[in-house]
């Protein structure tokens, strides 16, 4: 009998022509702007689901989270590829235009796949993102304590004077300041970063705050 298998042959790959396509800016910002509202998407589900990602247990919490940031890079990357799927499509049509009238209208090229479109679409997501990582990785700091509610019986010592010297720096107001709200912003978008670091150490947490750039570039990439 003879093998099937050595009678089989190796079917060859069928590459379809397509045009490539000129750049068309305005989509490509629209498209980083749509990145950037992943992001915030994703922001308001590490709210919803804080709780999970930080368990206890080292290991496990970093394996989570994770798969959490892969996830998410998953979801842009599935975006980008059905956009690209959509131009090459355009762009085979557009071939045979071209073929048959020698001609392509400026809208239609501007629809067509262009290997650039991808990395310029990223830059477009990553000017903004990272005009909010670099200033909060440039100035964050280690935070070492953070002021408790005082008890009810130092009520009785404020009219001391060299009680009252000490206790005026939890009389403090702080005021809410543009760092502030940034730092807020990049450690939510870096959620899972921030909450397999923070359980560990003061440490760790800086050094998360302070590689915020490439992290939270991560998921974009995608």
């Amino acid at each position: 009998m003879e093998k099937k298998n050595g009678n089989k042959k190796k079917q060859a790959l069928v590459y379809k022509p397509y045009l490539k396509g000129t750049l068309d800016w305005k989509k490509i910002l629209l498209r980083g702007l749509r990145i950037v509202g992943y992001y915030g998407l994703f922001l308001v589900a590490f709210l919803l689901m804080g709780f999970v990602l930080q368990i206890e247990i080292g290991v496990l919490r970093w394996a989570v989270n994770l798969f959490v940031v892969a996830v998410g890079a998953l979801v842009v990357y599935a975006t980008g590829v059905s956009d690209g799927v959509q131009e090459v499509t355009q762009g085979e049509i557009a071939w045979g235009q071209k073929e048959k009238s020698g001609a392509v209208p400026d809208e239609d090229l501007r629809k067509c796949y262009n290997p650039v479109k991808g990395w310029l679409v990223f830059l477009a997501a990553a000017v903004i993102l990272l005009a909010l990582a670099i200033p909060h990785a440039l100035t964050a700091q280690k935070q070492v304590y953070s002021l408790q509610p005082l008890p009810d019986w130092v009520e009785g010592y404020r009219g001391h004077e060299e009680i009252t010297a000490p206790l005026a720096y939890y009389q403090r107001e702080y005021a809410v300041t543009v760092t502030g709200i940034i730092q807020i912003i990049v450690r939510m978008m870096i959620y899972p970063f921030v909450s397999a670091a923070a359980l560990d150490s003061k440490d760790a947490m800086l050094l998360v705050d302070r590689l915020s750039p490439v992290l939270i570039l991560l998921p974009a990439l995608g």
